[in-house]
C-alpha cells in the first residue's frame, strides 16, 4: 500500500522514470541484438574468405545523405566488414554535385569494385562516370544508405524499419560482393536534344538506374522537406499545398520506337549515338554483356519493326519513365502518363494514393527509345533523373541492356 501511495502522490515522476527505463531497456536489447548479428556475420566472412590478396575497393560516400547519417552507419557497420574480408578500402567523400561523376570518369585505373554509399543521386553519378569511360567497367555494390533509395528500398525493404532490421539489410547488401555473386543490369541513358541554334558539343549523356520523374507528384515529393514541422505528415502537407495550384498541366509531344531485343538497326543506332571516348566499343560491350548474362550467342538479324517511329502528344500531370524486364526477358522502357489528377477537393480525397504513388496511369507506352519535346513555357519546370533535378529541355531516353555489373 505504501508503494501505491507513493506512486499516486508522485505519478508524474513515476511515469517519467518508467518511460526512461523502458527506453533504456529497449536500447540495450537493440544493442545486444546488433552485436550478436555482427559477430555472426563476421564469423561467416572469416570462414568463407578465399581471396589470395586484398582487393581494392573505392567507396563513394555522400556524407549528407539521409540527414548526414549515412556516413555514421557505413563507418559503424560496413567499413569494418570490408576490412575484415581483406579489402583495401579507399573512401571518396563527395563535396559537391557532380564530384563522384567526374572522379570516376577521370580515374587512371578503376578499382576491383565500387561501393556506392549514398542515395539515388550518388548511384546515378557513379553509373554515369563508369558509362562515360573507355574499356571494361568494374562492378558496383549499392548500399541502401540514402533516405529515398528507390531500388534498394524495394529490394531490402528497410525504410520504416529501424535498428536491427536496418543493420541486417546493410549486411545483406554487402554479402553478394563478399561471395562474388553478380549480375548485369540495364541502365537508362538520357540525352539532351539540341535545337538548331545550339552547337554545344560538351553536352554528355547522363545514365541512371531508376528513371525519370516529371510533374505534380515529383514536385510534391521534392517539396515535402519544407514542411518538416508536420513530422510524419509532411508528405500529406506538401500534397495539400498543391491542391489548388495552377501549374499542373504538362504538355509534351513524344516520339518512340518499339521495344527490340537487339538487331542490326539497334547496333547501327548505338554506333551513331556512342560517345567519342567510347566509339564502337560502347556497342561491342552492349552485346558482349548480353552474352555474358546467360543469353546464347546469336547473329544479329534485321528487325523491320525496330526502325518504326510513332508520334503523339499528351497533356498530363505526371510522367514517369522506368526500365523494366518484359515477358520476353529483355529490357524495355515503360513510360507512364498520369492525367487523371485535377486540382480541387477531389484531389484532396486522393492524397493518400498520391503520397504512395498508387495512381493508375492514363497511358502506358512500351518502347526502346522515347523522345519528349515539352510544349509551352518550361522556364520554371524541371524533371528528376534518379533524384537529381534538371531543367525541362527536350530529351531522348533510351535503354542500354545489361550494361553494368552489379553485386546483388
Amino acid at each position: 500500500m505504501n508503494y501505491l501511495r507513493v506512486i499516486r502522490n508522485n505519478w508524474k515522476k513515476c511515469a517519467f522514470g518508467a518511460a526512461v527505463s523502458v527506453y533504456a531497456l529497449q536500447s540495450l536489447k537493440t544493442h545486444i541484438e546488433i552485436e550478436q548479428h555482427m559477430r555472426k556475420f563476421a564469423s561467416q566472412i572469416q570462414s568463407n574468405q578465399i581471396a589470395d590478396r586484398p582487393k581494392k575497393v573505392l567507396v563513394v560516400m555522400n556524407p549528407v545523405a539521409n540527414k548526414k547519417r549515412s556516413e555514421k552507419f557505413f563507418k559503424n557497420y560496413c567499413e569494418p566488414v570490408l576490412h575484415l574480408a581483406g579489402y583495401s578500402v579507399e573512401i571518396l567523400r563527395t563535396n559537391h554535385i557532380g564530384h563522384a561523376k567526374s572522379y570516376v570518369e577521370e580515374m587512371a585505373a578503376l578499382p576491383d569494385a565500387i561501393v556506392v554509399a549514398g542515395g539515388d543521386g550518388t548511384s546515378s553519378e557513379v553509373v554515369t562516370g563508369l558509362m562515360r569511360r573507355r574499356g571494361n567497367l568494374c562492378p558496383i555494390t549499392i548500399l541502401p544508405l540514402g533516405r529515398s533509395f528507390q531500388s534498394a528500398s524495394k529490394r531490402f525493404q528497410i525504410f520504416g524499419v529501424k535498428d536491427v532490421a536496418y543493420v541486417k539489410s546493410l549486411c545483406k547488401a554487402l554479402e553478394p560482393m563478399l561471395k562474388d555473386e553478380s549480375q548485369y543490369q540495364s541502365v537508362i541513358r538520357f540525352d539532351v536534344i539540341k535545337g538548331d541554334e545550339e552547337n554545344d558539343s560538351q553536352l554528355k549523356p547522363i545514365f541512371g538506374l531508376n528513371g525519370l520523374s516529371w510533374g505534380l507528384m515529383e514536385d510534391i515529393n521534392s517539396a515535402k522537406d519544407k514542411y518538416w514541422y508536420f513530422g510524419p505528415l509532411r508528405h500529406y502537407a506538401s500534397a495539400a499545398s498543391k491542391s489548388f495550384a495552377d501549374n499542373w498541366s504538362l504538355k509534351t509531344d513524344y516520339v518512340y520506337t518499339p521495344p527490340c531485343p537487339g538487331c542490326v538497326d539497334c547496333a547501327s543506332t548505338q554506333r551513331q549515338d556512342a560517345l567519342p571516348v567510347g566509339g564502337g566499343l560502347f556497342t561491342r560491350n552492349l552485346f558482349k554483356y548480353q552474352r555474358n548474362s546467360g543469353e546464347s550467342r546469336r547473329t544479329l538479324v534485321k528487325n523491320d519493326n525496330c526502325a518504326n517511329k510513332f508520334e503523339g502528344s499528351v497533356e498530363a500531370s505526371q510522367i514517369n519513365i522506368n526500365c523494366v524486364q518484359n515477358e520476353e526477358n529483355f529490357a524495355e522502357l515503360e513510360s507512364q502518363f498520369i492525367s487523371s489528377l485535377q486540382p480541387g477537393w477531389e484531389f484532396i480525397k486522393q492524397i493518400p494514393q498520391v503520397t504512395c504513388s498508387n495512381i493508375l496511369p492514363s497511358l502506358v507506352v512500351k518502347s526502346r527509345t522515347i523522345q519528349l519535346h515539352p510544349a509551352g513555357e518550361m522556364a520554371e519546370k524541371f524533371y528528376s533523373i534518379d533524384g537529381e533535378e534538371y531543367d525541362a529541355r527536350p530529351i531522348k531516353v533510351s535503354v542500354v541492356p545489361n550494361a553494368i555489373k552489379v553485386f546483388c
